[in-house]
């Protein structure tokens, strides 16, 4: 496996990074994309709502949910 080694200031910027990390090369290209983690709520949040799309409960869509509480459409 190829490794890379930081600068002291590089290292320290990956570390502090909260929204993820986008490395390019000199031109600007983009190299790669390190996601940001998320933290165990976040998780939980997205595995119910995995669990939910995978019920076979009936579903609305919020136009129909809009007509039956009596709102009006957004824009």
């Amino acid at each position: 496996m190829t490794e890379i080694v930081l600068t002291s200031d590089q290292s320290q910027l990956f570390s502090q990074a909260t929204d993820g990390v986008v490395f390019c090369d000199p031109a600007g290209n983009v190299i790669a994309r390190v996601p940001p983690v998320i933290s165990k709520e976040e998780a939980a949040i997205i595995a119910e709502a995995k669990r939910r799309l995978a019920s076979d409960q009936p579903r609305r869509t919020s136009a129909e949910m809009r007509a039956r509480l009596g709102l009006r459409e957004s824009r």
